[in-house]
């Protein structure tokens, strides 16, 4: 049978109830409101990483680490500066188009200004000038001015390329013979094979492809330019986030050219690249 304590206990076991009450709820507060103050600091820390298509088209991106290119570092470093961690994920030219534009990536390294993808695309800033040369054969004796000039000869040309509206006019309205496929190395075995006589390319990577493929010796390119223009970081208009991610870029390029870190990397990377390639106008902009 139960003994019941006198007056004088129960108060006191009832006095320690209350304490120990007391200290479990302080305890219990004191921990969530940790959790709360916690939470934001770990979701700064583990930023969101933005995920970027590219493509094959060295110097500037390649599908080799740990900078996968010299533009890609670029964008690394640009990015770096805010806190965003950056993933590549490396794609024939027109799938890394299409992954981008769809939203399934959050954009994609790197491009030229052109209309049709300003509707899908927010334009960075530009990052650095880039010009195609025309490339032939070394036995060919080939000189040229206008764009006129041109149409005699069988040119071939990479698909999703710009080549600047005037040269792409002629082709859309053809008096310029064009042969288009979707490999740069496709084109520069057909002009070492005779099968096209002229290959519009960005000369520090034909160059490259060039000695890769053992045609160095065969195949040389014009000075006159093309085309110039910059290249650009482009980000889905599908993503939320996008024009966040571009500002968050912009700062982090700015500082970049500020500091003469990005002129340092370009001449590095590329010492036989024309000193005119690291000149960026002012307000130079890619908007509808």
């Amino acid at each position: 049978m139960f003994k019941q304590g006198s007056p004088k206990h129960d108060r006191r076991l009832i006095r320690l109830i209350r304490q120990l009450l007391s200290h479990l709820y302080t305890t219990l507060t004191s921990a969530l409101i940790a959790c709360a103050l916690a939470s934001p600091l770990q979701a700064d820390e583990a930023a969101p990483t933005i995920r970027l298509t590219n493509g094959h088209w060295p110097p500037y991106m390649e599908n080799t680490p740990p900078h996968y290119g010299v533009i890609s570092q670029i964008v690394t470093l640009a990015f770096a500066k805010k806190d965003i961690p950056v993933s590549y994920g490396f794609f024939p030219w027109s799938r890394a188009r299409l992954l981008a534009e769809k939203g399934r990536w959050d954009g994609s390294v790197a491009w030229t200004c052109r209309k049709k993808l300003l509707k899908h695309f927010h334009f960075s800033d530009p990052i650095v000038a880039h010009n195609y040369a025309l490339f032939h054969r070394t036995s060919m004796d080939f000189d040229w001015e206008d764009v006129k000039d041109l149409e005699s000869y069988r040119i071939g040309l990479t698909q999703d390329y710009n080549y600047g509206e005037e040269f792409e006019e002629a082709v859309a309205a053809g008096t310029i013979s064009a042969d288009v496929t979707t490999s740069d190395e496709s084109n520069f075995r057909k002009l070492a094979a005779g099968r096209i006589d002229l290959f519009p390319m960005e000369p520090a990577v034909g160059m490259g492809m060039l000695k890769e493929l053992g045609l160095s010796g065969k195949i040389t390119f014009h000075t006159a330019p093309l085309q110039s223009d910059y290249l650009y970081l482009i980000l889905s208009k599908l993503v939320p986030e996008s024009e966040r991610y571009l500002e968050k870029f912009n700062e982090g390029l700015s500082e970049l050219r500020a500091s003469g870190r990005l002129e340092e990397l370009i001449t590095t990377s590329l010492p036989d690249l024309p000193a005119r390639y690291l000149v960026v106008e002012d307000e130079v902009q890619c908007v509808e």
